[in-house]
Protein backbone atom coordinates (compact mmCIF):
# COMPACT_ATOMS: atom_id res chain seq x y z
CA UNK A 1 0.00 0.00 0.00
CA UNK A 2 1.01 3.71 -0.54
CA UNK A 3 0.62 4.46 2.64
CA UNK A 4 3.07 1.74 4.06
CA UNK A 5 5.90 3.00 1.57
CA UNK A 6 5.45 6.33 2.58
CA UNK A 7 5.72 5.34 5.96
CA UNK A 8 8.92 3.42 5.32
CA UNK A 9 10.32 5.78 2.99
CA UNK A 10 10.14 8.54 6.14
CA UNK A 11 11.49 5.75 8.41
CA UNK A 12 14.83 5.45 5.43
CA UNK A 13 15.03 8.91 5.54
CA UNK A 14 15.35 9.45 8.94
CA UNK A 15 17.55 6.66 9.85
CA UNK A 16 19.78 7.81 7.42
CA UNK A 17 19.89 11.00 9.46
CA UNK A 18 20.76 9.69 12.59
CA UNK A 19 23.33 7.59 11.31
CA UNK A 20 25.03 10.21 9.10
CA UNK A 21 25.22 12.41 12.13
CA UNK A 22 26.47 9.72 14.00
CA UNK A 23 29.09 8.84 11.73
CA UNK A 24 30.35 12.76 11.87
CA UNK A 25 30.99 12.58 15.69
CA UNK A 26 28.07 14.62 16.57
CA UNK A 27 26.29 12.53 19.18
CA UNK A 28 23.82 14.32 21.58
CA UNK A 29 25.07 14.78 24.82
CA UNK A 30 22.87 16.01 28.08
CA UNK A 31 20.36 18.62 27.19
CA UNK A 32 22.43 19.59 23.68
CA UNK A 33 20.59 17.95 20.56
CA UNK A 34 21.14 20.88 18.18
CA UNK A 35 20.06 18.35 15.08
CA UNK A 36 17.08 17.15 16.31
CA UNK A 37 18.49 13.38 16.53
CA UNK A 38 15.98 12.39 19.74
CA UNK A 39 13.21 13.64 17.87
CA UNK A 40 13.73 11.60 14.78
CA UNK A 41 14.34 8.79 16.55
CA UNK A 42 11.49 9.06 18.62
CA UNK A 43 9.60 9.64 14.94
CA UNK A 44 11.23 6.10 13.81
CA UNK A 45 9.95 4.57 16.80
CA UNK A 46 6.51 5.98 16.97
CA UNK A 47 6.35 4.92 12.91
CA UNK A 48 7.59 1.14 13.51
CA UNK A 49 4.57 0.77 16.18
CA UNK A 50 1.72 2.00 14.42
CA UNK A 51 2.94 0.08 11.33
CA UNK A 52 3.54 -2.86 13.16
CA UNK A 53 6.48 -3.46 11.35
CA UNK A 54 9.20 -5.31 12.79
CA UNK A 55 12.39 -4.18 11.77
CA UNK A 56 15.63 -5.24 12.77
CA UNK A 57 17.19 -2.21 13.44
CA UNK A 58 20.83 -3.21 13.92
CA UNK A 59 20.96 -4.88 10.42
CA UNK A 60 19.46 -2.48 8.83
CA UNK A 61 21.40 0.79 10.82
CA UNK A 62 24.42 -0.98 9.30
CA UNK A 63 22.92 -1.44 5.59
CA UNK A 64 22.87 2.30 6.32
CA UNK A 65 25.77 2.76 7.31
CA UNK A 66 27.70 0.98 4.87
CA UNK A 67 25.72 3.32 2.09
CA UNK A 68 27.42 5.96 3.55
CA UNK A 69 30.44 4.36 3.37
CA UNK A 70 31.62 4.49 7.22
CA UNK A 71 34.95 2.80 7.36
CA UNK A 72 34.53 -1.05 8.20
CA UNK A 73 36.52 -0.86 11.81
CA UNK A 74 34.19 2.08 12.78
CA UNK A 75 30.56 0.83 11.83
CA UNK A 76 31.29 -1.71 15.13
CA UNK A 77 31.23 1.51 17.43
CA UNK A 78 29.00 3.16 15.73
CA UNK A 79 26.01 0.37 15.64
CA UNK A 80 26.59 -0.07 19.89
CA UNK A 81 26.04 3.59 20.19
CA UNK A 82 23.19 4.02 17.63
CA UNK A 83 21.72 1.03 19.56
CA UNK A 84 22.09 2.49 23.09
CA UNK A 85 20.77 5.61 21.89
CA UNK A 86 17.53 4.31 20.17
CA UNK A 87 16.95 1.81 23.03
CA UNK A 88 17.06 4.94 25.46
CA UNK A 89 13.81 6.20 23.39
CA UNK A 90 12.21 3.17 23.76
CA UNK A 91 12.72 2.99 27.45
CA UNK A 92 11.59 6.72 27.93
CA UNK A 93 8.64 5.64 25.63
CA UNK A 94 8.02 2.89 27.45
CA UNK A 95 7.97 4.72 30.55
CA UNK A 96 5.90 7.08 29.94
CA UNK A 97 3.13 4.74 29.11
CA UNK A 98 3.56 3.91 31.96
CA UNK A 99 5.23 0.62 32.24
CA UNK A 100 7.00 0.17 35.58
CA UNK A 101 10.53 0.33 35.66
CA UNK A 102 11.61 -3.31 36.16
CA UNK A 103 8.93 -4.83 33.84
CA UNK A 104 11.38 -2.46 30.62
CA UNK A 105 14.64 -3.62 32.30
CA UNK A 106 13.43 -6.89 32.28
CA UNK A 107 12.91 -6.74 28.22
CA UNK A 108 15.62 -4.26 27.49
CA UNK A 109 17.90 -6.44 29.95
CA UNK A 110 18.79 -8.90 26.66
CA UNK A 111 20.21 -6.34 23.57
CA UNK A 112 20.05 -9.35 21.12
CA UNK A 113 16.36 -8.14 20.28
CA UNK A 114 16.57 -4.94 18.46
CA UNK A 115 12.96 -5.44 17.23
CA UNK A 116 11.67 -2.23 18.18
CA UNK A 117 8.00 -3.38 17.98
CA UNK A 118 8.59 -6.67 19.69
CA UNK A 119 9.67 -5.60 22.53
CA UNK A 120 6.74 -2.98 23.29
CA UNK A 121 4.71 -6.23 22.75
CA UNK A 122 6.63 -7.90 25.20
CA UNK A 123 6.68 -5.08 28.04
CA UNK A 124 2.96 -4.98 27.49
CA UNK A 125 2.51 -8.52 27.94
CA UNK A 126 4.96 -8.50 30.86
CA UNK A 127 3.23 -6.08 32.73
CA UNK A 128 0.09 -7.47 32.17
CA UNK A 129 1.50 -10.75 33.94
CA UNK A 130 3.09 -9.55 36.70
CA UNK A 131 -0.15 -8.18 38.19
CA UNK A 132 -1.45 -11.27 37.90
CA UNK A 133 -1.72 -14.06 41.13
CA UNK A 134 0.36 -16.31 40.00
CA UNK A 135 3.22 -14.30 38.93
CA UNK A 136 4.67 -13.65 42.65
CA UNK A 137 5.52 -17.68 43.02
CA UNK A 138 6.92 -17.99 39.44
CA UNK A 139 9.37 -15.02 39.48
CA UNK A 140 10.78 -16.21 43.01
CA UNK A 141 11.24 -19.42 41.66
CA UNK A 142 13.04 -17.93 38.75
CA UNK A 143 15.11 -15.68 40.68
CA UNK A 144 16.62 -18.32 42.76
CA UNK A 145 17.78 -19.78 39.40
CA UNK A 146 19.29 -16.79 37.64
CA UNK A 147 21.01 -16.48 40.81
CA UNK A 148 22.45 -19.95 41.07
CA UNK A 149 23.41 -19.99 37.35
CA UNK A 150 25.91 -17.02 37.97
CA UNK A 151 27.78 -20.40 39.09
CA UNK A 152 27.52 -22.19 35.95
CA UNK A 153 31.07 -22.28 34.14
CA UNK A 154 30.48 -22.24 30.15
CA UNK A 155 28.24 -24.30 28.47
CA UNK A 156 27.45 -27.68 29.22
CA UNK A 157 25.53 -30.66 27.50
CA UNK A 158 22.53 -31.84 29.72
CA UNK A 159 22.96 -35.61 30.67
CA UNK A 160 20.11 -37.91 31.69
CA UNK A 161 21.98 -40.41 32.74
CA UNK A 162 23.90 -38.17 36.05
CA UNK A 163 20.37 -37.55 37.15
CA UNK A 164 20.09 -38.92 40.74
CA UNK A 165 16.64 -37.46 42.04
CA UNK A 166 13.20 -37.90 40.47
CA UNK A 167 13.08 -33.80 40.74
CA UNK A 168 15.91 -33.46 38.18
CA UNK A 169 13.91 -35.28 35.80
CA UNK A 170 10.78 -33.89 36.64
CA UNK A 171 11.80 -30.56 36.11
CA UNK A 172 14.03 -31.36 32.78
CA UNK A 173 11.07 -33.06 31.62
CA UNK A 174 9.00 -30.08 31.51
CA UNK A 175 11.44 -27.46 30.76
CA UNK A 176 12.02 -30.15 27.24
CA UNK A 177 7.75 -29.89 26.94
CA UNK A 178 7.89 -26.04 27.39
CA UNK A 179 10.06 -25.45 25.17
CA UNK A 180 8.10 -27.06 22.25
CA UNK A 181 4.98 -25.89 23.62
CA UNK A 182 5.36 -22.34 23.53
CA UNK A 183 6.87 -22.19 19.72
CA UNK A 184 3.51 -21.20 18.30
CA UNK A 185 2.81 -18.84 20.64
CA UNK A 186 6.51 -17.01 19.77
CA UNK A 187 6.11 -17.28 16.35
CA UNK A 188 2.97 -15.40 16.85
CA UNK A 189 3.75 -12.72 19.53
CA UNK A 190 1.61 -14.50 21.77
CA UNK A 191 3.82 -13.60 25.08
CA UNK A 192 0.61 -13.12 27.32
CA UNK A 193 0.25 -16.84 26.48
CA UNK A 194 3.61 -17.81 26.84
CA UNK A 195 4.16 -16.17 30.76
CA UNK A 196 0.88 -18.79 31.17
CA UNK A 197 2.68 -21.46 29.87
CA UNK A 198 5.92 -20.48 31.92
CA UNK A 199 4.08 -20.69 34.74
CA UNK A 200 4.07 -24.33 35.22
CA UNK A 201 7.92 -24.17 35.68
CA UNK A 202 7.54 -22.75 39.12
CA UNK A 203 6.29 -26.15 41.00
CA UNK A 204 8.83 -28.55 39.80
CA UNK A 205 11.61 -25.97 40.60
CA UNK A 206 10.27 -25.49 43.90
CA UNK A 207 10.71 -29.52 44.29
CA UNK A 208 14.11 -29.61 42.91
CA UNK A 209 15.35 -26.93 45.19
CA UNK A 210 13.56 -28.38 48.02
CA UNK A 211 14.83 -32.35 47.29
CA UNK A 212 18.57 -31.71 45.16
CA UNK A 213 21.54 -30.22 46.41
CA UNK A 214 22.98 -28.64 43.30
CA UNK A 215 26.45 -28.08 44.72
CA UNK A 216 27.18 -31.89 44.73
CA UNK A 217 30.55 -32.90 45.48
CA UNK A 218 30.94 -34.67 42.30
CA UNK A 219 32.10 -32.09 39.91
CA UNK A 220 30.31 -34.23 36.68
CA UNK A 221 26.80 -33.78 38.65
CA UNK A 222 26.95 -30.21 40.02
CA UNK A 223 27.88 -29.33 36.53
CA UNK A 224 24.69 -31.15 35.27
CA UNK A 225 22.44 -29.66 37.46
CA UNK A 226 23.72 -26.10 36.48
CA UNK A 227 23.27 -27.12 32.97
CA UNK A 228 19.67 -27.66 34.04
CA UNK A 229 19.23 -25.22 35.76
CA UNK A 230 20.86 -22.64 32.83
CA UNK A 231 18.13 -24.24 30.54
CA UNK A 232 15.61 -23.22 33.28
CA UNK A 233 16.36 -19.94 32.98
CA UNK A 234 16.74 -19.67 29.36
CA UNK A 235 13.14 -20.93 28.88
CA UNK A 236 11.46 -18.46 31.68
CA UNK A 237 13.41 -15.99 30.12
CA UNK A 238 11.30 -15.81 26.61
CA UNK A 239 9.34 -12.25 26.94
CA UNK A 240 11.87 -10.98 29.83
CA UNK A 241 14.24 -11.53 32.54
CA UNK A 242 11.83 -12.37 35.17
CA UNK A 243 15.11 -11.73 37.90
CA UNK A 244 14.96 -8.44 37.22
CA UNK A 245 10.85 -8.03 38.04
CA UNK A 246 11.06 -6.28 41.64
CA UNK A 247 8.12 -7.91 43.95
Amino acid sequence: PKTDIGRLVGIADKLDNVAATFSRGLVPTGSQDPYALRRQAIGIVNILLDGNYHLPLLKTLSAVLQLLNVPTEKCSELLAQLQDFFLQRVKNMMSDQGIRYDVIDAVLNEKANDDIVDLFVRARALAEYVETPEAAESIQAFTRVANLCKKAEGEAIIKESLFAESAEKELYDVVCRLQKETIPALVSYDYAKVLRLVNAVAAPVNKFFDTVMVMDKDENVKNNRLALLVQVKETASMVGDLSAIVL
